[in-house]
């Protein structure tokens, strides 16, 4: 049986191993982004390279193989989208603070989700398992010149992928 993709599904990668990847996978786990499906061919989701962006599903899944597809109940998707796209164009956020114009994959997710679901927000973590800021994110704040968000509320994928308004769907990749 194929899988039925369905406009907001959210798409979660795994670990691709980038240096980046690997400091989000050590502090929360093994999902590192979080993308929303547009429509049928595209995804919307917010990136380093280059902010809040529309990009087609072929392109995303040849630049990270795979991903997890979970779903919510919502019925209006078309709202979620219509709201998502409001912020085209945004920057991305590399210091993962809140009250920013500018987000991070799963900071953006919450917000073109917001009038259907309430994602839980959790303290970050920037530890592993010997400290509770790892070097990775001690030399990626040091070189932001801002301090590490530790305990501040914010999601991460890996945490969203738990949430109880989600379910499993399946698995795509190429």
């Amino acid at each position: 049986m194929i899988m039925k993709l369905k406009q907001a599904d959210l798409l979660f990668v795994k670990n691709g191993h980038s240096d980046l990847d690997e400091g989000i996978a050590e502090s929360t786990g093994n999902f590192v982004h979080v993308a929303i499906l547009a429509d049928e061919e595209n995804v919307i989701h917010a990136t380093a390279d280059s902010g809040v962006c529309l990009q087609s599903l072929q392109l995303f899944l040849e630049k990270n193989k795979s991903a997890d597809v979970y779903r919510t109940n919502v019925k209006n998707t078309k709202r979620i989208i219509i709201n998502a796209k409001t912020h085209l164009g945004k920057p991305y956020n590399f210091s993962f603070q809140p009250g920013t114009n500018s987000f991070y994959c799963s900071q953006f997710v919450v917000t073109a989700f917001e009038d259907f679901v309430k994602f839980s927000e959790q303290p970050m973590f920037f530890g592993d398992r010997r400290k509770q800021i790892s070097d990775f994110w001690a030399a990626y704040y040091k070189e932001l010149n801002e301090p590490v968000p530790v305990n501040v509320l914010g999601t991460n994928p890996n945490e969203m992928s738990h949430d109880p308004q989600l379910h499993y769907v399946g698995k795509i990749d190429l």
